[in-house]
């Protein structure tokens, strides 16, 4: 439907934008657009319980919107909320946890902790290579064109630069670059078909072969969080905010006893709660099915000067893993689970409870899919005790989330 229209928008939605409630209408989405803010709207789109429709023009703006600091804001899409000040995306944030939850017995929500920075805070950025030119991913169409990302910290910038000073090589579909803020030290990730020796210029690369990824200029990526350093494993995860993963890390310890013996770390990458764990003197088993996260916290134990048999990194799916913990009766006191975006599911939730830890610690990028599997512990001998949003994605419609539940309460 072209015909234009005016809306008052009353409210913000996670992943839709501004939300509209006209008299004897659907709800309209519109991207783009904030609260209290009076837009015109066409090219209305009717779904089975909602419309979308487009932004046309801002007849009465919101007092909270701000002139996006990146040019291609709008087109690229990696950031939705560049347009609203920074204290209302943390406020919008915890309404969204708020949500997410609301059918869960729970306490306060605690205000969304803020990033440290709000640009130039990702130590990691993914650009395809079309035509010889880096793109980014759009919100709708073809990709865009862009030189560069306002979000990349220094290390990366000036990856990025050293690597383009020679243009990009023919063969070359994707490149990931990434950048320690606290060794100073950077790596660029290379896909496609790449032959020649590096130049001299280049930082050190890799290029991935069939699932392999081969030294295209020696050199690992280093980064440390706190006190602790690890080695980020090639083309693998890990936390992309580094400033924000500090503070996390800090929450999740808050939330384990000091002198707590046994601890669970599932979906435990390279160690990001593991090792400051088992350093303080707790015996850690941390279940990874990724083998090259594995690795990377095999080798973070020794940068870390873990003492031997205090971090146990068992290389396997979290179910197989669980399964068999059951079986042996193994007891955890306290279980850490920062699992995908999609969440645990209910099986691998099941058995987590009936592992009957004192308390778990859910760490969430999602928490739409946390207040799933979360249920499933209320539903029994678990209680929700601390709920902590943290902003590890400024500018974007993504929230982390810490969950704290303990057992009895």
């Amino acid at each position: 439907m072209k015909t234009e229209t005016t809306v008052l928008i009353d409210n913000l939605g996670n992943r839709v934008g501004g939300i509209a409630r006209p008299e004897n209408s659907p709800v309209i989405f519109v991207k783009g657009a904030l609260p209290d803010e009076q837009v015109t709207i066409n090219n209305m789109r009717v779904k089975k319980n909602f419309i979308e429709a487009d932004l046309v023009s801002i007849q009465l703006p919101s007092p909270d919107r701000k002139e996006p600091f990146c040019k291609y804001f709008g087109n690229c899409g990696g950031c939705s909320l560049q347009h609203l000040s920074y204290d209302q995306q943390l406020k919008w944030k915890k309404i969204w946890v708020e949500k997410a939850i609301q059918n869960l017995p729970t306490p306060k929500v605690a205000s969304t902790v803020p990033s440290p920075s709000t640009d130039g805070y990702r130590n990691k950025v993914t650009f395809d290579v079309i035509n010889n030119r880096l793109t980014l991913h759009a919100f709708k169409g073809n990709p865009v064109p862009v030189e560069s990302c306002p979000l990349m910290n220094e290390s990366s910038k000036k990856a990025l630069s050293d690597f383009l000073k020679t243009g990009i090589p023919s063969g070359i579909t994707r490149i990931s670059v990434r950048g320690a803020d606290f060794t100073d030290n950077a790596i660029i990730e290379l896909t496609g078909d790449y032959q020649d020796k590096a130049p001299v210029n280049w930082p050190p690369a890799v290029i991935r072969k069939k699932g392999t990824w081969f030294p295209v200029k020696p050199g690992n990526m280093f980064e440390k969080l706190g006190e602790f350093i690890f080695q980020v494993p090639h083309g693998g995860f890990f936390q992309v905010n580094t400033k924000a993963a500090e503070k996390m890390v800090n929450l999740v310890l808050g939330y384990v006893p000091v002198d707590e013996k046994t601890v669970l770390d599932l979906y435990g990458g390279v160690g990001t709660f593991g090792i400051p764990l088992a350093a303080r003197g707790s015996k850690v088993t941390l279940v990874e099915m990724n083998e090259d996260a594995c690795i990377g916290c095999r080798i973070a134990i020794e940068l870390n000067q873990i003492k031997a048999g205090k971090l146990n990194t068992i290389n396997t799916k979290d179910s197989s893993f669980l399964t068999k913990a059951l079986k042996k009766k193994k007891h955890f006191e306290t279980i850490i689970t920062d699992p995908p975006r999609a969440g645990m599911g209910i099986t691998i939730s099941k058995q987590v409870m009936q592992l009957n830890p004192s308390r778990i610690i859910y760490v969430s990028c999602n928490p739409f899919s946390a207040a799933r599997d979360i249920a499933i512990f209320t539903e029994k001998n678990y209680t929700i005790t601390k709920i902590t949003p943290l902003d590890m994605f400024p500018h974007t419609d993504h929230v982390e989330t810490i969950f704290l539940l303990e057992r009895g309460k």
